[in-house]
């Protein structure tokens, strides 16, 4: 072969590979938000951060009047959640799921309390639960009221319904009785400056007692 044809050959194959070079893609440069996302997963969370406190419940935790919903379940007329007026004491322990202790006396009354609640009384008489005494903030008669409030609170929940009676052992206390259809109701009880100290609900019959059992 002459020398120009071997030059000619060489040159054509030197041609034919830049053309193949400039033909294929160059290599894809990481995309920025894909490199980020990476990193993102990469690098572990802290959930404290944003977290908030918690806030530990307490006994003065209690909705005020207009404010929040009563909880269901509520002392009133019908009784106390699952405990209803006229229970025995073993239908009564068994809906409360707990043992009552208190009186051991053979009388047919006897004020009984449940471990849990130690601020709850359950007066029976005849073996049937008649009234519930509360004197805790923790728990709320129907209509919102509750130990803590001000007489006036109490006034403006019920009005039209309440009956005031100065109190038989407190100096400028009250009674204020809430009776309903039956008979039955709820009495709250205030201290010298109208603060409700206790209330209980009852059937028509042991409604109006002061002193429960004695």
């Amino acid at each position: 072969m002459s020398r120009p044809l071997v030059l000619c050959a060489m040159l054509s194959l030197w041609l034919s590979a830049c053309q193949q070079s400039a033909q294929e893609p160059a290599a894809a440069a990481p995309d920025a938000a894909d490199a980020a996302t990476a990193d993102a997963q990469s690098t572990p969370i802290d959930a404290s951060a944003n977290a908030l406190p918690l806030k530990k419940p307490s006994a003065t935790d209690v909705p005020m009047p207009g404010t929040a919903a009563v909880p269901a379940a509520t002392v009133g007329v019908a009784g106390y959640g699952a405990l209803h007026f006229g229970m025995s004491r073993d239908e009564a322990e068994q809906a409360a799921g707990a043992a009552f202790n208190g009186s051991t006396s053979d009388s047919a009354c006897k004020e009984l309390r449940s471990p849990e609640q130690p601020d709850i009384t359950y007066l029976f008489d005849g073996d049937k639960l008649q009234r519930i005494d509360v004197k805790t903030p923790d728990v709320m008669a129907d209509g919102g009221g509750h130990v803590g409030m001000q007489v006036e609170d109490i006034r403006t929940l019920y009005a039209g319904k309440l009956t005031e009676l100065p109190h038989k052992y407190v100096k400028g206390g009250l009674y204020l009785k809430i009776a309903g259809k039956d008979g039955g109701g709820l009495v709250f009880e205030t201290d010298a400056s109208g603060k409700v100290t206790s209330f209980h609900a009852a059937i028509a019959s042991a409604l109006d007692g002061v002193e429960g059992c004695s």
